[in-house]
């Protein structure tokens, strides 16, 4: 459910919020989360300090995210045809005294204009369907925009969803944004 929530790419996803990858940490209030009836969306944006191409290579590291994203147990190509590849991941959210474990099939989708579509296959939601833009605002700056739409394989109370959702889309991307200052450090200048 988890993984329904956020779908940890992008899921995926992978998004979420205003910053700089220095030491950077995704306010949770930054995320924006709605709830109408029964459908979840969370959007976000960040402002973040490492090249366009860096930035999409970690966003597209599904055989290694398990290593640098919280909760998530295991993380796999599938397939992968041209832009678009099949990952299955797997994995459990914390969230206060709430613990839920996730699956996750999903395809991610490297569209002509860059940027990445998640949608559910299988897993712990019965609909989601996010949407990743990288705008490169300089040679070593980019803009992310993320945009979520989901809704949970079970019913949650919304209030407690909507934080959830808000907390993981933080989290995730705190931890992708760390990732990206990582290997930005490590790249030879």
């Amino acid at each position: 459910m988890a993984r329904a929530f956020a779908n940890r790419v992008l899921a995926l996803c992978l998004a979420l919020v205003a910053g700089t990858v220095g030491a950077m940490t995704v306010d949770e209030e930054s995320v924006a989360v709605d709830l109408r009836d029964g459908l979840y969306t969370g959007t976000l944006q960040l402002q973040l300090r490492v090249p366009e191409m860096l930035a999409r290579a970690v966003l597209t590291d599904f055989d290694n995210m398990a290593r640098f994203m919280p909760g998530l147990r295991s993380s796999r190509v599938i397939t992968r045809e041209g832009n678009a590849w099949h990952v299955a991941q797997e994995g459990r959210a914390d969230f206060g005294p709430f613990a839920l474990p996730f699956q996750s099939e999903r395809r991610v989708e490297q569209m002509a204009d860059g940027s990445l579509v998640a949608t559910a296959l299988s897993g712990s939601t019965r609909h989601m369907r996010s949407v990743l833009r990288l705008h490169a605002t300089g040679p070593t700056s980019v803009q992310l925009d993320y945009r979520i739409e989901m809704i949970p394989a079970v019913w949650i109370p919304g209030s407690v969803g909507v934080a959830f959702l808000r907390h993981e889309l933080a989290d995730q991307f705190t931890a992708l944004s760390t990732e990206m200052e990582r290997r930005q450090k490590a790249t030879p200048h």
